[in-house]
């Protein structure tokens, strides 16, 4: 049985035209190491861009058909395969030779033949610069993403500031106090997030503090947030949230959820049209769907929703831009909170007499009956 929780082996592949090679490296790699063979260059490229993670390669000059030089040359002109560590090992041991692997981009140079502790050796030393690599892009990916958050979700909480200081500019004859809940709503809500950011930057070392939160005033307090554009394109809320407490980071869930769903809905709704809050409540959750009769999402949209790197803002049914951030923040919350979301939609070109998205977060409930 295969223990899921055992941390995964790397993966070499070896590439040598001589099966007696082979052999060799087979016997002194595989106690440690997770291995794929290859005789011939084309077979390596194959190999690299089809299986899931190559860690390093191996690669003899001397084949036929296609030389190792070529082999790295194309390895490393393709973005998917060029940050894989390639060690050549080889008899060609000329000056010129060794200028070359490296002038077609090898990370090393061993000569055959070779001393086996040597190439353990050289072989654990890039396999950690590898994993090392990984682990700094995966820390830029999340501090961009972090960035993301700040310059979406807490600009759109500046954003009803702004909103309701150009109303009261415009119609000075109505009450101050009737705009104090939009702003101090969105202020508390602005100040909270930079907060949960912080925290989620910080919770590398420890998890993100979830607590038990009131989803009915959550819903409240972004249908609050969101009035100004809900007015400009006359959209209706109908709201359904039973008053139950799940397991979130409060102003994370009101901003960056709840008011990322209801954005998105108010985006991609016909001037006119409604959007539907609703949560029904489980024994150990509770299901929160936003639904909208929308214009929808094709296929290939609907695929890369959730990913940062991918996914594209579409302009609105009046024009509004957006960044693309919402989806893949709201998204990254859910699942933080130990939650998961679910999105059916179906889109005004394919389904002309039926369209629009909805939205399933489920989240864990704070008292479970």
């Amino acid at each position: 049985m295969t223990d899921l929780t055992a941390p995964r082996r790397p993966c070499i592949l070896v590439v040598d035209d001589t099966p007696a090679n082979i052999d060799v490296l087979v016997g002194l790699l595989q106690a440690d190491y997770d291995l794929k063979v290859a005789s011939r260059g084309a077979r390596a490229l194959t190999i690299c861009e089809t299986v899931g993670r190559i860690d390093l390669v191996l690669l003899d000059v001397m084949m036929p058909e296609m030389d190792g030089f070529e082999v790295c040359r194309i390895l490393r002109s393709n973005a998917s395969t060029r940050d894989i560590p390639v060690i050549f090992l080889t008899a060609k041991t000329g000056v010129d030779d060794v200028v070359r692997g490296f002038a077609v981009g090898s990370d090393d140079y061993v000569a055959k033949p070779f001393q086996p502790a040597e190439l353990l050796a050289r072989v654990r030393t890039h396999l950690r610069i590898r994993a090392q690599q990984r682990e700094i892009d995966a820390r830029n990916a999340e501090l961009r993403e972090l960035l993301h958050i700040v310059s979406h979700d807490v600009a759109n909480q500046l954003g009803v500031v702004s909103m309701v200081l150009e109303l009261a500019a415009r119609n000075p004859a109505r009450p101050l106090e009737t705009y104090l809940p939009h702003l101090e709503t969105a202020v508390r809500n602005g100040i909270g997030l930079t907060r949960a950011v912080r925290e989620l930057r910080m919770s590398e070392d420890k998890p993100l503090p979830l607590q038990a939160v009131p989803l009915q005033r959550s819903v409240a307090e972004a249908v609050l947030l969101a009035e100004g554009r809900l007015q400009e394109k006359g959209l209706q809320i109908e709201c359904d949230v039973p008053d139950v407490e799940v397991i979130a980071e409060r102003y994370s869930l009101t901003v960056s959820v709840i008011g990322n769903l209801l954005s998105n809905a108010a985006k991609f709704s016909q001037p006119g049209g409604v959007i539907a809050i609703r949560a029904t409540t489980e024994p150990e959750s509770v299901c929160l769907s936003v639904s909208d009769d929308g214009i929808g999402m094709p296929a290939p949209v609907l695929a890369d929703l959730f990913d940062v790197a991918r996914s594209v803002s579409r302009q609105g049914t009046a024009g509004e831009q957006g960044t693309g951030f919402g989806m893949p923040l709201m998204h990254r919350f859910v699942g933080r909170y130990g939650g998961t979301v679910e999105v059916v939609s179906r889109d005004l070109a394919t389904h002309p007499d039926d369209h629009g998205t909805e939205f399933r977060i489920r989240l864990r409930r704070a008292n479970p009956s």
